[in-house]
């Protein structure tokens, strides 16, 4: 390996959501690297041997993106149990706190997001045991652990949708924590590993049929 003699970040994350992902654009030219120093992702195999050597590394990828969502969420919640307590809006000598229609939404969204995270961790823990037995993720174990991201995404943008709407006006605001959980969630879910579209794909493996799972 001999250090690159131009390395250039390409300031291109001007986004809605997710800015603190920092997640720009960098090149490198005059760089040399050796052919074993390289890996072709999904294709080339791992020269360790161990539990993370072993876990697709899409499907890794795919989890952690889900997991950030599902982060985002419950400081969603979380900020509208604050706000809750002592918003009283327009014309109501009740909080949100006080309100049924809040209640109710407020106990949906919880136990979505609860459900969310408790699925995924629930297939990540089961392909780990394997890996750490000295076994691949099967096919089965891949297809799981997609459906429980993809399902945590969602959930978690749902959630955090749930939460700007029931603080009503105080959420548009810049200063606003939620309209930022807001935007963020929904950042997750345009993710290619996390994208509500790959139900489709995920739905056809379930049922049997044949389909690409390279990125599995």
């Amino acid at each position: 390996w001999f250090p690159a003699t131009d390395v250039s970040f390409i300031d291109t994350w001007h986004t809605g959501g997710m800015r603190g992902s920092g997640s720009l654009d960098y090149s490198v030219d005059s760089a040399f690297v050796p052919i074993d120093h390289t890996i072709v992702p999904g294709v080339t195999p791992p020269v360790a041997d161990c539990g993370l050597a072993r876990f697709p590394n899409f499907t890794l990828l795919a989890c952690s993106v889900a997991s950030v969502g599902l982060g985002v969420a419950r400081r969603a919640l979380d900020e509208l149990g604050d706000v809750a307590q002592g918003k009283r809006p327009q014309f109501s000598s009740r909080t949100l706190a006080q309100s049924g229609f809040t209640q109710i939404e407020l106990a949906r969204a919880e136990a979505g997001l609860r459900s969310a995270r408790a699925f995924l961790l629930d297939e990540v823990s089961s392909a780990w045991e394997s890996v750490e037995g000295g076994d691949q993720v099967t096919l089965d174990q891949r297809i799981a652990m997609r459906l429980a991201a993809t399902h945590a995404a969602s959930a978690s943008a749902s959630a955090a949708d749930v939460a700007y709407t029931l603080a009503g006006g105080t959420a548009v605001y810049e200063t606003s924590l939620l309209g930022r959980c807001m935007r963020d969630a929904h950042v997750v879910t345009q993710h290619i590993q996390t994208a509500p579209k790959l139900n489709e794909k995920i739905g056809r493996l379930l049922l049997g049929l044949d389909d690409d799972t390279s990125m599995f």
